[in-house]
């Protein structure tokens, strides 16, 4: 399915729109997809409080923390709005016949 430097991170079931937290042996990554419906993958934390983004709302091509509101750029994890000041990592993400895989 995916290449060797690509871990599985199961089924490419999100719909556009949405976001969803996954683990990936050890590490916790979330999948989201924009409302074009293109996928990406990011750091499972939020950086303004280290809090988890389970639950994170998708708002165009941005995600929205439940906890604070910062808004972060799903392609490159930048900031878009406060508290947040501190980028979120992003990872590379295929979809291969129907299964996701994201390049720690």
């Amino acid at each position: 399915m995916a290449a060797s430097d690509y871990d599985p991170a199961g089924p490419a079931d999100l719909a556009p729109g949405t976001a969803q937290c996954r683990a990936i042996g050890e590490r916790r990554v979330l999948i989201a997809r924009d409302t074009a419906g293109d996928w990406y993958a990011l750091a499972a934390h939020c950086t303004h409080a280290e809090l988890p983004l389970d639950n994170a709302r998708v708002r165009g091509a941005a995600l929205l923390c439940p906890h604070h509101g910062a808004r972060f750029e799903l392609a490159t994890g930048k900031v878009l709005g406060p508290p947040a000041y501190v980028p979120i990592a992003t990872y590379k993400i295929r979809v291969i016949d129907g299964m996701i895989a994201v390049k720690l």
